[in-house]
């Protein structure tokens, strides 16, 4: 296989081990081309080392937080469309009866094939979808009935990172502007200087210049943009975050990048968040817990290691299997 290759397949998740950092193409490639051998990397290796030691002494704390967020008996239906001569109302039921907690610090894996209700189930916990039965505290206080002035207020603390980047970007607004915007609709800071300076800080921890300030987003890569997409949601510095398939749009090396930098930022901020996707070894390498979703309801949950490395549901084990390049990488 040609070394380049070998650098692809050594961006995925499922190529090391939960808690190192993921290699990068620039990593395992020297200047002239050839081949690095990862055991030779000894500076990297002393750092994954560090790394590994501080998730281990983050679990316990983890173990006994309370929890920041319940979710209770939440379902959501959504009407199907009626035949001509049909007087009846028939609904499918994309989230029945789904209940799980997450502990203050928390990463919570929420995984599944496509249609299975992830994405509903994210939305309905930002209150972008109400559930049709049950309850979802957030702090010890029940979201699902509040009014749209505190749900206001709140949305500080409540934000999500979408999937697609670009959509989720006004192209006719500099990304410095676009990340400023919601400091200002909770007026945050006491004037646009200061501001500015916290959009330029929020730039920096996410890898890009102050200089980007007064670009349009069609002047970034696709994972430039979903980085401005996380500075965004980070500037209000929120309590919870949901990210939505946020890494499954970008090639394998620049998802290594992604989910490297979501480590340190998670280090730096603390955050509490679920993060969404269909792929088991990124959601395995990024969060604590899995939940596994099919047709609506949470069907297996437990440990990252445990759910991946030992799965109990035929369901699970059939989407383990299905992860690109398990097969080839264990063949080297």
């Amino acid at each position: 296989i040609h070394p380049y290759t070998r650098a692809l397949l050594a961006c995925r998740p499922i190529s090391q081990p939960k808690g190192k950092r993921l290699t990068l193409i620039h990593d395992f490639l020297n200047e002239t081309g050839q081949e690095r051998k990862l055991a030779e990397r000894s500076n990297e290796q002393y750092s994954n080392d560090q790394v590994i030691h501080s998730l281990q002494a983050e679990e316990p704390e983890k173990a006994t937080a309370s929890p920041i967020l319940e979710v209770k008996h939440i379902s959501v239906s959504f009407p199907m469309r009626k035949r001509v001569f049909d007087r009846s109302r028939q609904f499918f039921k994309a989230v029945d009866d789904v209940s799980f907690t997450v502990r203050k610090g928390e990463t919570i894996g929420l995984v599944g094939e496509s249609g299975c209700g992830k994405t509903t189930l994210g939305r309905c916990i930002l209150q972008l979808i109400k559930p049709v039965t049950g309850e979802i505290v957030l702090n010890d206080s029940s979201i699902t009935t509040i009014g749209p002035a505190k749900l206001r207020h709140l949305r500080k603390d409540l934000q999500i990172v979408f999937q697609d980047p670009y959509g989720s970007l006004n192209p006719r607004i500099t990304i410095g502007n676009a990340i400023l915007e919601p400091l200002k609709m909770h007026n945050l800071f006491g004037s646009n200087s200061e501001r500015k300076r916290k959009v330029i800080e929020m730039l920096e921890k996410v890898n890009l210049q102050s200089d980007h300030f007064n670009r349009y987003p069609h002047q970034f890569s696709g994972g430039q943009r979903q980085r401005i997409c996380i500075a965004r949601a980070l500037v209000l510095e929120p309590s919870f975050l949901v990210f939505d398939e946020s890494v499954s749009a970008l090639d394998v090396s620049v998802q290594a990048q992604v989910l490297n930098l979501l480590n340190d930022l998670k280090a730096e901020f603390g955050f509490t968040s679920i993060f969404i996707s269909h792929d088991l070894s990124v959601v395995h390498f990024i969060c604590d817990r899995i939940l596994v979703m099919q047709k609506g309801k949470i069907i297996e949950s437990g440990e990252s290691d445990k759910v991946y490395n030992h799965p109990e549901n035929e369901y699970t084990q059939r989407l383990i299997a299905a992860i690109p390049g398990r097969k080839v990488f264990q063949s080297f």
